[in-house]
């Protein structure tokens, strides 16, 4: 694909998931159709699919951005550098906290971070005590259920607590893993 081909597909990319975004935040997951983010990023639905499956495949595009840091510290020797920088926007933004982590929508982060997290499990080139999929799966749900749970202000803690918390029980957790 030539840059001036690349760089306008990025950029349709980009319109669509504002758009899905700025309405998954007003409306909530369940109630966005491919139809109504065509019509706000004021695209073809047949644009929409050249560049997404449905729905889902937006919201985990939009999500893989935050949360792939978030798995690296399955695998990272120190704390990603943007950890921080991610829960800080999370935060930031905590009053939207339903829109990602209630319904379907939790179902679609829970399994894309699960895909993220058994990624990283499986560059380790290790050998572990139960099957990639199922600690990827444990993994992911441990670190959403933190994020969350922090998000929803059920336990007060700085970003940098939290961040810390978080990259050493995630890599703790892949490290106890290896057989």
């Amino acid at each position: 694909m030539d840059a001036d081909l690349q760089r306008r597909s990025d950029r349709t990319r980009t319109e669509l998931m504002s758009a899905f975004t700025s309405l998954v935040f007003a409306k909530g997951f369940e109630n966005v159709s491919v139809k109504r983010v065509t019509a706000t990023a004021g695209m073809a639905r047949s644009t929409f699919y050249e560049h997404f499956s449905n729905k889902e495949d937006v919201l985990r595009a939009c999500m893989t951005r935050f949360f792939e840091v978030v798995a690296e510290c399955v695998v990272a020797d120190e704390i990603p550098a943007d950890l921080f920088k991610v829960l800080d926007h999370l935060w930031s933004n905590r009053r939207l906290t339903d829109a990602i982590f209630s319904g379907y929508a939790r179902t679609v982060l829970a399994r894309n971070q699960a895909d993220l997290v058994e990624q990283r499990l499986r560059s380790m080139a290790a050998s572990l005590c139960l099957p990639y999929r199922l600690a990827a799966i444990q993994i992911a749900e441990a670190q959403l259920a933190l994020i969350e749970s922090w998000m929803r202000g059920r336990a007060p803690c700085s970003v940098e607590g939290l961040g810390h918390g978080l990259f050493r029980s995630s890599r703790a957790s892949a490290l106890a893993m290896i057989d």
